[in-house]
């Protein structure tokens, strides 16, 4: 939020300079009628407006003819693309799935075993005493 106060501040102040040094260079300008002593900045920054207008104009036109038929096949094989990696991402995902649970049996499994002592309970007294 700060960065894009600080970065409209320096836009106001360059445009502020950039007029501020081309107010004195005037120019005719014609548009169906004569337009003289106006100022080079000023027509510039007129020229900018109509031009974001005239762009928007041709987007809207371009949107509200719809999609092209290339577009269309486009947009399409893209979709079959997203189908067949996520047919893929869950096909991977199952065998994940199926090897955790395998792996959890088998730990169960190893877990469940009975333990077999290696030495016999009456000659437990008999190891330890020993040194």
């Amino acid at each position: 939020m700060i960065f894009a106060l600080i970065l409209f501040l320096a836009f106001v102040v360059f445009l502020a300079f950039f007029v501020g040094l081309n107010i004195g260079n005037t120019c005719t300008f014609w548009f169906f009628k004569t337009y003289t002593e106006i100022p080079a900045a000023v027509l510039v920054l007129i020229a900018f407006g109509a031009g974001i207008i005239v762009a928007i104009l041709f987007m809207l036109i371009a949107k509200l003819r719809g999609p092209s038929q290339a577009e269309l096949e486009k947009r399409e094989e893209l979709t079959k693309k997203r189908e067949a990696a996520q047919a893929k991402l869950e096909k991977k995902t199952k065998k994940l799935k199926e090897k955790a649970r395998k792996a959890a049996k088998d730990k169960e499994e190893a877990f469940s075993d009975p333990i077999v002592p290696t030495v016999a309970p009456g000659n437990a007294d008999n190891n330890n005493n020993e040194v």
